[in-house]
Parts: structure tokens; C-alpha cells; sequence
């Protein structure tokens, strides 16, 4: 049978659950009026994650922004949604052993046949702190240590092919017994080899403070039995190139948005 197209205005859903969380099955249809009720906010910005408890469950759900139009028409008919490649990218680094929530289901809703709003939501995964207070706290107990820790968390990661897009330093949750370390907001991975360049440009998004990178390319290079003074200086290379790119963007906003 020829599937039929959605008629104008008519919005439909589509999601995946995983069949350990069936019971949950209600709760993604209604996800958007379930969020909509929430003000359990932790995180705002172009996205927005929320905590929910649900039938015994504790679970973070994160709603994407609505995509412009030309998005809207790539997601629907080309490329898997944010939401999708989170559900699909967490599946992924669970089988090859690395750390990140559990996914439970992606939700898309579409309006007038292409994609509208879409949600991931995730088990919710406790922690004491994300790699950025370490990198902004001077003083920040056994700062070396985990430093070091995640030094080799992320040689873990490229040794196992796996490029976390968004390396940011509150994308990388961690508990204070044995440092163990979860990657979050994984809509954008690569799973392919990396040359030396690229795995020190990954890097770059951190925007640590130049000896606070040193040490973490130190120990990144022991692990990864490569030459520790031109690891540093290419890795310090494109992260300050980043810096000084993101504060000429900002005067030149700053500037363009000026009152006269």
C-alpha cells in the first residue's frame, strides 16, 4: 500500500521507545503537553532540558528548538533529527563500553508533513560536577588527578574511533567516586578514524585556560605515546584560534547591535 502524505495542517507523531521502558509508552505520546507542564528547568538556551519523574522513573528530556524551514525540510527528508541521532549516538556508545544516560525514546512531531518539535529523553544520570568547574575553579580539590582522568577519557573515546562534536566543558558530567566520567548532548558524534591534528583540534571547544590545556595534552600524549611539546603547540594553536574567532564575533554583534 502507498503510504498517504499528512494533509495540510494536521500534525503527526512518530517516535522510538526502547522496549525496556514500554511502560512509558503514554507518557511520549502526550510528551509535549507533559513538558509544556514542567517547570523542573536545568538547562535553557537554543534547547531546553527538563527533569521528570514518570512511573518510577527519573528522567531528563530534552526539547529542540523548532528548526527553520529549509531545517525543517532536511531533517524531514534527508538527514535523521537531533533527536533521532541522540537516541541512535547513545545506543551506539553504550554497545562500544563508553558512559552516557541511558536512552529511553525519541518523539518528532510533525506540522503541515514536515518535522515541527522533537524530544530525547534519557535516564537520568546523577553527578557531582561537569569537567568546567575543575577547569575554571583554581583551587578545585585534585585538579591534576582529574584533569589526568580526562586526558584518558577522551584518548578512550578516539582510540575507540569515537568524536564527541561538541566537546564543551559542560557536555561531560562526572562522579566524584572514581572520577567516572558521562558524555551528554550527543546529537553531533563521528565514529571514524581521526589523524593526530584532528584529535587535538577536538580539544579546541574546552576554552581552557592555556596551562590548564597543557596539562591535559600532557597527559593525552603519554597515553597516546606521541611527542608532548608539538602535541602541545598544535593543541594550544587551535584552541586560542577558536578564542580569538568567538571574541571577534562577539564585537562584531556587539557592534552591528549597538544603539545609536
Amino acid at each position: 500500500m502507498t503510504p498517504t502524505r499528512p494533509k495540510a495542517n494536521m500534525r503527526t507523531c512518530r517516535f522510538e521507545l526502547s522496549p525496556a521502558y514500554a511502560h512509558l509508552e503514554e507518557f511520549c505520546k502526550n510528551i509535549a503537553q507533559e513538558f509544556a507542564q514542567s517547570n523542573a528547568t536545568i538547562h535553557r538556551a537554543r534547547n531546553e532540558l527538563k527533569t521528570l519523574h514518570v512511573k518510577g522513573e527519573a528522567l531528563v528530556v530534552k526539547s529542540f528548538k523548532v528548526p527553520n524551514l529549509f531545517n525543517r525540510i532536511v531533517y524531514t527528508f534527508f538527514r535523521k533529527s537531533k533527536a533521532e541521532k541522540s537516541f541512535k549516538n547513545a545506543q551506539k556508545l553504550l554497545d562500544l563500553g563508553i558512559c552516557t544516560p541511558e536512552p529511553i525514546a525519541y518523539i518528532e512531531f510533525f506540522k503541515n508533513g514536515l518535522l515541527h518539535t522533537s524530544y530525547f529523553i534519557a535516564k537520568e544520570w546523577p553527578y557531582d560536577f561537569t569537567i568546567r568547574e575543575p577547569l575554571l575553579e583554581e583551587n578545585f580539590p585534585d585538579k591534576e588527578i582529574v584533569l589526568n582522568t580526562f586526558a584518558h577519557f577522551v584518548h578512550t573515546l578516539h582510540h575507540q574511533h569515537i568524536t564527541h562534536k561538541d566537546l564543551s566543558p559542560g557536555n561531560v558530567l562526572i562522579r566524584r567516586e572514581n572520577l567516572q566520567m558521562c558524555v551528554v548532548d550527543i546529537n553531533r558524534m563521528g565514529f571514524s578514524s581521526l589523524n593526530m591534528k584532528q584529535k587535538l583540534v577536538n580539544f579546541s571547544k574546552l576554552w581552557a585556560k592555556d596551562e590548564d590545556l597543557e596539562k591535559i595534552i600532557t597527559a593525552y600524549a603519554d597515553k597516546e605515546k606521541i611527542d608532548v611539546q608539538e602535541a602541545n603547540t598544535i593543541a594550544l594553536h587551535y584552541s586560542q584560534s577558536l578564542k580569538r574567532k568567538k571574541g571577534l564575533k562577539r564585537k562584531m554583534k556587539a557592534l552591528f547591535t549597538k544603539r545609536p
